[in-house]
């Protein structure tokens, strides 16, 4: 005869092990029944509110409804690091990053080794600009797991906005090493690349993101854009620029570097169609203005170039609009009672 505590134990594992199978196959309703029905048997058990918060947290986006069960989860067993590395996901999620960060510091607390605590709280510090406070957290989640691609990936990202372009290059390259076929990894490097004035690589490596995704319009915008500054190889540009455009119409920044092309190969008027097309899909784009106004500049419209100034200041942030000021204040000073806008020069 089966003990009753026999029959106990096994009817709380099989209502565990449903709920977790359940929420495997993504039937998370269902993993919640056996879960709560589970919690019904022994409400004492930190395994099946961590559970139970993961599938609300994950499964569902009930971030608020995950953190009580992760907070269950905790008052039942006060070192429970995996309950703090997802509730500080869920706080993550929320915009909570303080008490996202205070999470996964006590999760590393309590097992020093915790790999995914360390990349976790490095990508929160990441967010808030704590670049290096997150190079250091990403440094111990890679020296306990030398294989963490996306620690190196995110590595790299940080260094490379701390304008450590030749740091970002070796870490996208040993996130490559760990899977080939990675994208972002080849197009981060070759943007890294391009500011490392290594042009040849640049093109390499987004040639590569394109073997791997051939619908990839940033990548043929990105590859135009060294194509043209870099190399000085403004038809090879255009001709990116024209498949990063018919990939996505919408995508205003080809439309912009295929019109500078187009200007310093001497078709002004396509020129500025190209900055016509990107000021339709983005109104406030400071740069294409500018852009248009030199062009109507070089075609004698002085009036027509001053306004298109004016514009680019009044949506420019601020270095941008003192370079535009300094570079035509001349010239737009002596048009003022001509300008259709108030002139700011």
């Amino acid at each position: 005869m089966t003990s009753p505590s026999s029959l106990y134990a096994q009817t709380f594992t099989d209502h565990l092990k449903k709920g977790i199978s359940n929420a495997e196959r993504g039937d998370f309703e269902e993993a919640i029944q056996h879960f709560n029905s589970a919690i019904e048997i022994n409400p004492n058990n930190a395994f099946i509110y961590y559970n139970l918060g993961t599938v609300k947290g994950k499964g569902l986006g009930d971030l608020k409804g995950a953190i009580q069960e992760f907070n269950k989860a905790i008052e039942i067993n006060p070192n429970y690091a995996l309950a703090y590395n997802n509730r500080g996901t869920a706080k993550k999620n929320l915009g909570d990053y303080k008490g996202s960060i205070s999470d996964y510091t006590k999760a590393i607390s309590i097992n020093p080794k915790y790999a995914v605590a360390f990349y976790n709280r490095g990508i929160v510090k990441k967010t808030l600009g704590d670049y290096q406070g997150a190079i250091l957290d990403y440094n111990n989640a890679i020296n306990i797991n030398p294989r963490n691609l996306l620690a190196y990936k995110h590595r790299a990202n940080s260094k490379y906005e701390l304008g450590d372009y030749q740091g970002a290059v070796l870490d996208f390259s040993s996130a490559i090493r760990i899977n080939p076929r990675h994208l972002d990894a080849y197009y981060n490097r070759g943007s890294a690349k391009n500011n490392l004035g290594d042009f040849q690589g640049a093109i390499s490596d987004f040639n590569k993101a394109i073997r791997i995704k051939p619908k990839n319009a940033f990548a043929y915008y990105n590859r135009g854009s060294v194509k043209s500054k870099g190399l000085g190889d403004l038809k090879g540009a255009i001709l990116d620029f024209d498949k990063a455009i018919e990939l996505n119409p919408t995508y205003f920044r080809p439309y912009n570097n295929r019109g500078t092309a187009k200007k310093n190969l001497g078709d002004l008027k396509g020129a500025i169609s190209d900055f016509d097309k990107a000021i339709n899909i983005r109104p406030k784009y400071a740069i294409a203005y500018y852009n248009r106004g030199s062009v109507k500049q070089q075609l004698g419209d002085q009036i027509g170039a001053c306004n298109d100034y004016k514009l680019a200041v009044t949506f420019a942030n601020s270095p941008l609009a003192q370079m535009i000021r300094r570079e035509t204040s001349n010239l737009c000073n002596s048009l003022k009672k001509d300008l259709i806008f108030e002139s700011q020069f």
